[in-house]
């Protein structure tokens, strides 16, 4: 066969014959980028169940609880009378975090002693603590802050700035960079949607090759080299694939894309290579397409949570920084966040040459497999023992 001939063959087989390669391949990345963009639409945890108790009965009080009322990290659900009801409340899950005002808080205050501020939140949930703790700081500080430049401007008779001053000497201004708001949905949604665009490409590929393994197998009589022709169409529809699934998360999410379409094209041809490459290897070894699913499911998960998306390399232990550097999708993910998020990235083309070369030895080694595959195959049709 031409290569004209194989490739028709592919794509009819793609769209055609076999429809899944095509869905798997186009679909799962747009799959998760839907599902996941729904469900981190929100950017931030916002609106979090807070119950309060107010031993104090202030009105020092309830210009704190008027803070924490005013931020859009909190809803306060209820008000409870004494400390078993706010630590039953917590256990029945109908809040996730809680404040307690003790007793001569505001007389503590204005006498220059320590005010004393409990907040409890549930650990369990470790995204919802978080947001907890940093939004209950920042409330807190700000209180602590006007409410000392206001007994400050009272008790030494200052103007209002000098006050301020006295009683802040020190001030932090935060400014974030690519992510300002901290959105779940630019940091986390493009790593899915990346991890299942490299599922689909293994799949869409491994049936492709698993059905030369299935008389009559049309390619298998030919050079072994033209696995390398036939695996064409799907470097070229993963890549397709990746600017289809960009498109989607830039238009209809809001997700930033800042970086050049250059520098995308270049991160996607390699590794889409080093994907349609790895997955050919992977299939030629299987016994059967039922076996490389499976052993390409049980590839996904480790390989997404080693790549150092949601845990940075620096913070892995030994194994886990070896583990990291055997991963295909470790030199993509993150790049991709960086280019889309800040329109460039330090190691786009280290990390390209390494997905070129890796992709190589997957599709070199991938021959020789195939090729040994299809001897035997081969020699099953004429009656014959397989020799290696």
């Amino acid at each position: 066969m031409s290569w004209r001939q194989i490739w028709k063959r592919e794509i009819r087989q793609m769209f055609l014959a076999d429809c899944r390669r095509a869905i798997l391949l186009f679909g799962a990345p747009l799959a998760y980028l839907l599902l996941f963009s729904l469900l981190y639409g929100t950017h931030t945890i916002k609106a979090v169940p807070l119950v309060i108790y107010d031993e104090d009965q202030t009105q020092f009080s309830r210009t704190l609880i008027q803070a924490f009322d005013d931020s859009e990290r909190f809803r306060i659900v209820d008000y409870v009378v004494s400390q078993d009801d706010m630590e039953q409340t917590l256990r029945e899950k109908a809040v996730y975090a809680a404040v307690h005002i003790p007793k001569k808080f505001a007389q503590d205050a204005k006498s220059g002693r320590s005010a004393t501020v409990l907040l409890l939140t549930d650990g369990a949930n470790i995204l919802i603590a978080n947001t907890v703790t940093t939004a209950a700081q920042e409330i807190l500080a700000g209180f602590a802050r006007e409410t000392g430049a206001k007994l400050a401007e009272i008790n030494t008779g200052q103007m209002p700035t000098m006050a301020a001053n006295k009683t802040a000497p020190v001030e932090l201004r935060l400014r974030v960079l690519n992510n300002p708001t901290q959105s779940y949905l630019s940091f986390f949604v493009l790593g899915l949607a990346m991890a299942a665009l490299q599922q689909g490409i293994f799949l869409a590929v491994g049936a492709s090759i698993q059905n030369e393994y299935q008389p009559p197998g049309e390619v298998s009589y030919t050079h072994p080299w033209t696995i390398v022709i036939k695996l064409f169409p799907y470097w070229l529809s993963g890549t397709l694939a990746f600017f289809i699934t960009l498109a989607a998360a830039t238009q209809l999410f809001g997700i930033p894309g800042k970086a050049s379409i250059f520098s995308l094209l270049l991160l996607a041809v390699t590794f889409t290579f080093a994907a349609v490459a790895f997955s050919a290897l992977l299939a030629s070894i299987c016994n059967s397409e039922l076996t490389f699913t499976r052993l390409s499911i049980a590839y996904t998960v480790p390989a997404f949570v080693l790549s150092g998306y949601t845990w940075p390399l620096e913070a892995m232990d030994r194994i886990g920084t070896v583990l990291y550097y055997a991963f295909p999708l470790s030199y993509f993910s993150n790049v991709v966040r960086e280019l889309m998020l800040a329109g460039y990235s330090p190691l786009l083309y280290r990390n390209s040459l390494i997905l070129l070369l890796g992709g190589a030895f997957f599709i070199a080694m991938a021959v020789v497999c195939h090729s040994r595959r299809i001897r035997h195959c081969h020699n099953m049709e004429a009656g014959k023992p397989y020799q290696a």
